[in-house]
């Protein structure tokens, strides 16, 4: 969920940072304006007395909700960028840059002559058949209004020199790439009241068409959809949607987690459309947004924790912003980082193994343990830029104090050295979303961690992983466990907790018995082992030792809430979130390798190194580095 400007706040606190900010952040050397390396922006908008006070605060660039309303609101063709022009004007006085957010699609983003238009075509709700104001995906008529939109803004700033990135606003109640779920507040302060909620926004003609083609293409015949789904229908045109109401959306949803497989397939495939219908939305967006600016940074916006009715895929966002040298800015963090990481993880880690660059932001307000703790995820994710509303920064002098004691710590990390993955269970959760995400944080508590999910397995990204934990997911696609077990035979370490028996989809055993044979605590395959335990107490023994015996260094921290990412061969940056000082103690197995000489065959070269054992204190609610 994203906020507007706070500019009571902002006007409020401007004359003391005025007198307070008169120091200068020092802040790493941030190179040329590239999205490979880091950039710190403030939403939303700056004046002539505030943007000063963000420049010394080590911000690099302003964000401004450039809404189509808000450049031609007057009627069609009566463009009006005097706004936006104040805005450049005043960016480029104070060496600012800027990060235009493009909103089309929102209810408050479009003008309200085009809501009176015979081309509006609003989202639609399965749950009670009621117009939202919020624009279809499926509406054919919206993307040349885009295209048309973002035509006219490139225009008139594609070549000003002040944007620093553009973000992209594409649906949804705020702009990210997700599907009505609250909206409410200052989204109804242009178009008025509408109807939003968390559900299924695709009870539309173009949308049933949309998902009919998916099904045909899926299954080729009706006959194979009858069969899988459990159905009766007479040919592929008559496919519909599982439901149209609350409780026939639960009905299927409940026999699904009860393990009928024709169910399970039926949700799962509806699931899949519905996210596939955001992804390949946001493709065409991006892929616009190139064309008029083909070499500018962009940020697909998204958000949410990818429940099924959002409609995110958060990997395969990742995918297509990569296919148009693009990056993600995901939007829900809040001040406690274990959650936070969980939350951005599925991104960071897609972004990494697409190439997509990627950025965090809060969904709201954060305290001064967030601003902490967010400068910290960040930099220990490899993120290219960290967001915040200025109103989180400047809102007491304590809080101006926490963030210039810390905003040395915020720079980029090319390659963060994270050897363990931890499964996301997309499909598992999709049937019975559940508490995997609190799981999750919880593990943070262990070790640094990625996310692999099942689309990111289908593409390789597991190869990149020494360990690979799975604490939740009993149900599982059958040639994933396949994949599995495939990488485990090349010298992986499978790690299951609190998962007494995986199954498939169809209901079969043949997940458990591909992975674990007549062993079900675990075994030998090629060169890996799997290993399961019954609960999650032996988990943080289990992954030390593997990382240990792999000849990887350890870090164990004298309490919870100490975290550890190593940033590079010999250095750990350390996050310690308690108010107490701690410690920490990194181990590292000596390791000897012999390799044959390329100069001569009967000659070897030994390359060793000593055990290395390294102890230090981290001051209670800050982050520091240790080398090793």
């Amino acid at each position: 969920m994203r906020y507007p400007v706070y500019t009571f706040a902002r006007k409020l606190f401007t004359a003391i940072l005025c007198c307070v900010c008169t120091f200068a952040i020092i802040i790493p050397t941030l190179g040329s304006r590239q999205a490979k390396n880091m950039y710190y922006t403030f939403g939303c908008d700056t004046d002539e007395s505030s943007a000063p006070v963000y420049k010394s605060l080590g911000a690099t660039s302003i964000e401004s909700y450039v809404t189509w309303e808000t450049c031609e609101k007057a009627g069609e063709g009566k463009w009006d960028w005097s706004r936006w022009d104040r805005q450049v004007k005043i960016l480029k006085a104070n060496d600012l840059k800027w990060v235009p957010f493009l909103i089309v699609g929102p209810a408050y983003s479009t003008p309200n002559w085009f809501r009176a238009s015979k081309d509006h075509f609003p989202c639609r709700c399965l749950e009670h058949g009621t117009d939202s104001k919020i624009e279809s995906l499926w509406n054919p008529n919206l993307p040349k209004w885009i295209d048309r939109f973002i035509n006219e803004f490139a225009k008139q700033y594609k070549d000003s020199g002040v944007i620093e990135s553009l973000l992209l606003g594409v649906q949804g109640d705020f702009g990210e790439a997700i599907y009505s779920a609250w909206g409410g507040g200052w989204t109804f302060n242009i178009p008025g009241e509408y109807h939003n909620h968390e559900g299924y926004w695709c009870n539309d003609p173009y949308a049933l068409a949309s998902f009919r083609k998916f099904v045909q293409k899926r299954y080729r015949s009706v006959e194979i959809v009858n069969k899988t789904w459990g159905t009766d229908y007479s040919a592929l045109a008559d496919v519909d949607f599982p439901g149209y109401s609350v409780d026939a959306i639960k009905a299927i949803q409940a026999k699904a987690q009860e393990g009928n497989p024709q169910a399970r397939r039926h949700w799962l495939d509806f699931v899949d459309w519905y996210r596939e219908s955001m992804t390949d939305w946001s493709d065409w967006w991006i892929s616009t947004v190139r064309k008029y600016f083909p070499k500018t940074p962009i940020y697909l916006c998204t958000g949410g924790d990818s429940t099924p009715a959002l409609g995110s895929n958060f990997a395969e966002q990742c995918r297509i912003a990569a296919k148009h040298k693009a990056g993600v800015r995901i939007t829900n963090e809040d001040s406690n980082y274990a959650p936070n990481f969980a939350k951005t993880r599925w991104v960071v880690s897609a972004g990494k193994f697409y190439d997509a660059f990627y950025g965090i932001e809060p969904a709201g307000k954060e305290d001064e343990v967030g601003i902490v703790a967010r400068i910290y995820n960040a930099t220990a994710s490899g993120a290219n830029q960290l967001y915040d509303y200025s109103v989180n920064i400047i809102s007491k002098p304590s809080s101006i104090e926490v963030q210039r004691k810390n905003i040395k710590h915020l720079f980029y990390v090319e390659k963060p050295v994270v050897p363990v993955a931890l499964w996301y269970p997309n499909v598992s959760m999709t049937i019975k979303w559940g508490d995997y995400l609190n799981r999750a944080a919880s593990f943070r508590q262990i070790t640094d961690w990625d996310y692999v999910d099942e689309t990111m397995l289908h593409a390789g990204a597991l190869d990149r992983y020494k360990v690979l934990v799975i604490l939740r997911g009993e149900i599982m696609e059958t040639e994933d466990a396949r994949r599995i077990a495939k990488w485990v035979s090349n010298g992986g370490r499978l790690i299951v907790t609190d998962v007494p028996k995986f199954e498939s989809v169809e209901t079969t055993s043949d997940p458990e018995k591909i992975l674990f044979g007549d062993t079900p605590k675990g075994r030998v395959i090629g060169s890996g082992r799997i290993e399961r335990f019954d609960s999650s107490a032996m988990l943080a023994k289990a992954v030390q030792k593997a990382l240990s015996e792999l000849n990887l260094p350890v870090c164990k921290a004298e309490n919870d809430g100490v975290f550890a990412t190593q940033i590079d061969s010999h250095r750990f940056l350390i996050y310690n979130s308690n108010a107490v000082d701690s410690k920490v103690e990194i181990t590292c197995k000596g390791k000897k390798v012999i390799s044959s000489s390329s100069n001569a065959t009967d000659s070897k070269v030994e390359i060793s190194c000593e055990d290395k054992k390294v102890t230090s204190a981290v001051p209670g609610g800050t982050i520091c580095e240790v080398a090793f």
